[in-house]
């Protein structure tokens, strides 16, 4: 069987469909340190959220600019920062440092998706929307983790769960 463009926008789509999903499903599920399968569900997720986003953004690659190509690199190097267990080397919070890169690529990534029409609207929407509810209610409630990065996190997840769903709608050309 050979993989085709196709075949492989499909199996990405499926990717950030699965990769949304568990990440919304894993805001609701209470952090344990040092919890084994909690650690699984995190690494299948962020790996499925890396595929995806390669994915998102190579599906539209041809519209897109050089505003899609640097929100995506720096969406992409902190997603795959923050696979695999969390560490603090050299004081530096590798997690936090990684999350602020997807939130400001996947922002910038967002605001090109809207401007070139890549995506539906409401797809870039709510990545455009994750750093200023994250900041919004951080303000409110400067907790670490705390409802910004819980509303924000669900508004992340549905970004990818939304591309997923409508790159698996679309047509897909024949080759590339």
């Amino acid at each position: 069987m050979a993989i085709t463009f196709p075949i492989l926008i499909r199996l990405g789509a499926i990717a950030a469909l699965v990769g949304g999903t568990l990440r919304f499903g894993s805001s609701f599920i209470p952090w344990v340190e040092g919890s084994g399968p909690l650690e699984s569900l995190y690494f299948v997720t962020d790996v499925a959220l890396l595929f995806g986003l390669f994915t998102i953004y190579l599906a539209r690659a041809d519209r897109l600019g050089l505003l899609g190509l640097v929100g995506f690199a720096i969406a992409a190097v902190g997603q795959a920062a923050i696979i695999g267990p969390d560490h603090v080397p050299f004081g530096i919070d590798v997690y936090r440092l990684g999350v602020q890169l997807i939130v400001g690529g996947l922002f910038l990534l967002g605001i090109e998706l809207l401007r070139k029409g890549a995506y539906p609207a409401w797809v870039a929407g709510f990545w455009i929307a994750v750093p200023f509810v994250s900041l919004g209610l951080g303000v409110l409630d400067p907790t670490p983790y705390g409802w910004g990065y819980f509303l924000g996190g669900i508004l992340f997840s549905l970004g990818f769960v939304a591309a997923g769903l409508t790159l698996l709608r679309s047509s897909m050309p024949t080759r590339r």
